[in-house]
């Protein structure tokens, strides 16, 4: 009678993880629909975008080095405008979720105005001051330089474009119109990838222009994206597709809860990007191999993660959603099937990434064997360990941010990179000189940390806040 009223640890495991593996068949259907775009964009942006290096690898050594680290700069304007329209998400979401449209366009407008502003800020010194940004990352005496130079002036007019495009994609995506940002993407990709090859080069009519062609391709691939997106979200009268005045925040109280809530989501992918930047920093000075070793592993790693990052993107919509229509217990229930069938997803595709990394690595036959060695070896750490990071990656930015809780998202994130990740890879490097393989084994140490800290805190459900106060207008056509 009293194990009855009081179930061994087994068997309350075993309703865990039953409900945690048990997807009804509107569930299974709802996840394909919004997971299955955001999969096929990022996993043609990844494949593209190999194609697009080795274009501009063409052109030698020096262009390959000016684009790629001025790219960097590019990169890091990226990470904040997507933490900036991510966090905007946060309130899109839910405010979809509890039918409030008017809540929905006004976290958008917040969105819009705070990403102008960062697009500014990065956009005046690449056009007025290329120079000193190039020095960042290249020898000022250098032809690189040069180049570097070139490109970052042409390309810093697509800024503001890809700007104000990631902040129409979030919304189409928190409305569940996966789909436009999909079609979207792919088409300014090969828009970018046929200019590149034109502009580069000198093809159908075009002059040889170099890396400036490639620069130029950029802003025009990014005119291309926003204008795909424009086209639907107004065409089809969808909540992007909002007038300034129905943009507008009156309510300064709003205005101060969304930064309080946004602001960490930024510093999280700023500081996270630094962090980053750090282990790059010290697998260079490792010497050619390491860099080599590690960026052959980041290209084919980035092929796989890209269905984990889908899973991550359509967890945020769907808590976000389903926490705006006040369903907390059914928002809970979602976000354990969601980290169990992406933690499932990151063993399956850890088993394909140990059997496909000799056919793959194969492909780089002009590399010396010990880059070839160190790259099978790192990818096999990747490999088994893809299962928990996928956990953490769902849990983090997936279920935690997306239900409102980002000042424990940024602790938990950058907190464990700086205060584990970070300092234990630079003893492994400096201090104990192991080799690159051992020093990116010490990478995972941070995400050790989260899964220790991050587990009881999804348990203890304090992460389940509801955002939205007002009520909705569902009269607005959708479909």
């Amino acid at each position: 009678m009293e194990n009855a009223k009081n179930p061994s640890v087994f068997a309350r495991l075993g309703a865990f993880l039953r409900s945690c593996y048990r997807w009804d068949a509107p569930f299974v259907r709802w996840v394909a629909v919004i997971v299955l775009p955001l999969i096929l964009q990022d996993l043609v942006g990844a494949s593209l975008h190999i194609v697009d290096s080795l274009m501009v690898s063409g052109l030698g050594d020096a262009a390959y080095s000016a684009v790629t680290q001025a790219n960097r700069y590019s990169f890091l304007f990226q990470l904040f405008c997507f933490g900036t329209a991510s966090g905007g998400a946060i309130f899109m979401s839910q405010y979809w979720g509890a039918g409030d449209i008017r809540g929905m366009r006004q976290s958008m407008g917040i969105s819009l105005v705070a990403v102008l502003v960062i697009s500014v800020l990065f956009t005046a010194p690449a056009l007025f001051a290329p120079q000193v940004i190039a020095a960042w990352f290249l020898p000022p005496t250098g032809q690189s330089h040069g180049l570097a130079v070139t490109y970052l002036a042409a390309v810093a007019p697509s800024y503001v474009l890809i700007g104000i495009s990631t902040v129409y994609s979030m919304c189409l995506k928190a409305g569940e119109k996966t789909y436009i940002p999909l079609i979207a993407g792919v088409v300014s990709i090969a828009v970018n990838t046929v200019l590149n090859y034109a502009m580069i080069y000198g093809h159908f009519g075009f002059p040889a222009m170099g890396v400036y062609g490639a620069a130029v391709a950029t802003d025009i691939a990014a005119v291309v994206q926003l204008a795909v997106n424009l086209a639907f979200a107004y065409g089809k009268r969808l909540p992007a597709g909002a007038t300034f005045r129905q943009m507008r925040v009156r309510d300064r109280a709003f205005v101060r809860r969304f930064a309080k809530m946004v602001t960490p989501v930024i510093f999280n992918e700023g500081l996270w990007a630094l962090g980053t930047t750090m282990y790059g920093v010290y697998y260079g000075r490792m010497g050619d191999v390491a860099v080599a070793a590690t960026g052959i592993c980041s290209t084919i790693d980035s092929l796989v993660w890209v269905f984990i990052f889908g899973m991550m993107h359509a967890t945020a919509i769907i808590i976000g959603k389903t926490l705006g229509a006040g369903r907390k217990e059914e928002a809970y229930l979602y976000a354990k099937r969601m980290i169990a069938g992406a933690m499932l997803a990151g063993a399956a595709l850890g088993a394909v990434m140990i059997m496909i990394r000799q056919p793959m690595l194969s492909l780089y036959g002009g590399l010396s064997p010990e880059v070839i060695d160190k790259a099978r070896i790192i990818l096999l750490f990747g490999a088994l360990t893809m299962w928990f990071r996928a956990f953490n990656c769902i849990n983090v930015v997936g279920v935690l941010r997306s239900g409102g809780d980002t000042v424990f998202s940024l602790l938990l994130d950058v907190g464990s990179m700086w205060t584990i990740g970070v300092p234990l890879c630079a003893l492994a490097t400096f201090v104990f000189r192991l080799p690159v393989e051992y020093v990116y084994l010490c990478t995972f140490s941070e995400e050790i940390v989260k899964v220790a800290i991050g587990v009881p805190h999804f348990i203890g459900r304090k992460w389940l806040k509801n955002l939205t106060e007002r009520k909705g207008e569902p009269t607005l056509e959708n479909d």
